[in-house]
């Protein structure tokens, strides 16, 4: 249920609205009432409503005030006016103010009721905008985002859903994001595929729930193929979440299978392997020009492990998923496409050779690989983020990105990671005297503050309050 805030002076009318908004409107229900406009605003310092009705004419402060200062914290939450009082110039503050509705005392039940309902559909509509925003930050890993959601689903567990079309399927993500709002109660296109908030971990319960859906939605569309991969959503981890339901999605459309939930079977986890053993080499091997025709040979061998019905779609999924020059990823997948299933076998080392021969005139991919090494590190180096972890994430080993480090950075990993550490911590000493040396040191990625000390003296050969001191000096001479 909705929560209103009723504000109105005159005691007789303003407990008739409490008593009957919910019948009036099973949608809502009275949360708090006030008798004037400064007690709503005492009310609304501590409390969270949906809608507002209030009153025109009331002591203090009256309702087009009340709703001047609602609008300056909030621009939409919808504002019903009561009044006993048919003047245009009360009307035209109140709409200049984007109040929901205007009506006239003595309340027509019918006109509220109605009133009431379009309210409901509004702040739906907008909870859904604001629910879609905080699914999408929460599963970039924003804190706040998951903290807000969490809160929003009382902790409840949750699980997250990705859907694409099946790669032998060429229908577009609006059909398939009218079929995943039958699946949770959140619903997002991302760049190619459809996420969605079910309220439930169980898999069980989301398989059932899957497979029912599509059959309806197959009644209608029987063309329609997709894959889908589901892992539970871990409230203080959104972006793990989103990762391990990603990875099941990818082997979902490799092999082709409609859902892939954890746990996944003995030989699922073998195809989870040898998918992610030639991702990976496939990767190397083309940022460093390496894809020569025995390579080529040796990564069609590979392909020929998997069952014969997959192999299309493994092909399909190892091309998307590399990072190359576009034109020549295109063109590679265009003519596994055109083949079809049945010659995927002989067409697979075409498609890497031309792979190889289109990109070897782009630019190397290295650079773009180190820098989004580099990007994941500069937003997340206070967290606990390893070589290995980092690696998982872009799909290479880790060995081959501590080379790259080396090569490209001329530091290791390590080296990278504290140098970030290290600056930020040493900004933060700077521009604010204020803060505790162990509270810069949380900041940045050391739980110790003992441990931090020792880190930053070994860097900076000062401690944390003699570097302050030493360039706090420094910046009073100049």
């Amino acid at each position: 249920m909705y929560r209103a805030l009723i504000v109105e002076d005159e005691d007789l009318m303003r407990e008739y609205l409490a008593a009957k908004l919910t019948e009036l409107c099973p949608l809502w229900m009275a949360a708090s009432t006030a008798a004037d406009g400064m007690e709503a605003v005492e009310l609304l310092a501590h409390e969270r409503y949906d809608g507002i009705l209030t009153d025109i004419r009331m002591p203090g402060m009256g309702g087009i005030e009340l709703a001047r200062f609602i609008r300056r914290e909030d621009a939409e939450i919808p504002i019903l006016v009561l009044s006993g009082y048919d003047e245009f110039d009360y009307a035209r503050s109140a709409m200049r103010l984007n109040v929901f509705d205007y009506l006239l005392k003595p309340i027509n039940e019918k006109e509220l009721s109605a009133a009431l309902s379009a309210m409901a559909a509004l702040v739906a509509a907008r909870q859904d905008r604001c629910g879609m925003n905080q699914l999408l930050l929460a599963l970039q890993g924003d804190e706040e985002a998951c903290t807000a959601l969490a809160k929003r689903y009382h902790g409840q567990a949750c699980g997250v859903m990705l859907l694409a079309p099946s790669y032998r399927e060429t229908m577009s993500l609006d059909g398939l994001f009218d079929m995943a709002c039958g699946l949770g109660t959140l619903t997002i296109r991302l760049p190619k595929a459809v996420a969605v908030l079910c309220n439930s971990p169980d898999a069980i319960l989301l398989t059932t729930l899957f497979h029912r859906t599509l059959e309806r939605f197959q009644q209608e569309h029987p063309e329609i193929r997709c894959c889908c991969g589901s892992a539970p959503l871990d409230w203080g981890n959104g972006r793990s979440s989103f990762r391990k339901a990603d990875q099941l999605l990818f082997l979902a459309l490799a092999l082709d299978l409609p859902l892939l939930t954890e746990p996944l079977t003995l030989e699922q986890r073998q195809f989870d392997t040898r998918l992610e053993t030639m991702r990976r080499r496939l990767q190397e091997e083309l940022v460093e020009h390496r894809l020569t025709l025995e390579r080529c040979a040796s990564l069609k061998l590979t392909l020929a492990e998997f069952p014969h019905s997959s192999r299309y779609s493994v092909a399909i999924a190892l091309l998307e998923a590399c990072i190359a020059d576009n034109e020549a990823r295109q063109a590679s997948l265009k003519l596994i496409s055109d083949a079809g299933p049945e010659n995927v076998s002989e067409t697979f080392s075409i498609a890497l050779q031309m792979l190889g021969d289109l990109g070897s005139a782009a630019p190397a991919p290295t650079t773009e690989l180190i820098q989004r090494a580099r990007d994941v590190m500069q937003a997340r180096f206070s967290e606990a983020i390893s070589l290995s972890s980092l690696a998982e994430e872009l799909h290479i080993t880790p060995a081959y990105l501590s080379s790259l480090f080396h090569r490209e950075m001329r530091l290791s990993y390590s080296e990278f990671l504290l140098k970030l550490r290290m600056e930020d911590a040493a900004r933060r000493l700077l521009e604010n005297p204020q803060i505790k040396v162990y509270e810069v040191g949380e900041a940045v990625g050391f739980p110790s503050a003992k441990h931090f000390a020792h880190v930053f003296r070994e860097y900076y050969h000062l401690t944390p309050k003699e570097y302050r001191d030493r360039n706090a000096i420094g910046r009073r001479l100049d």
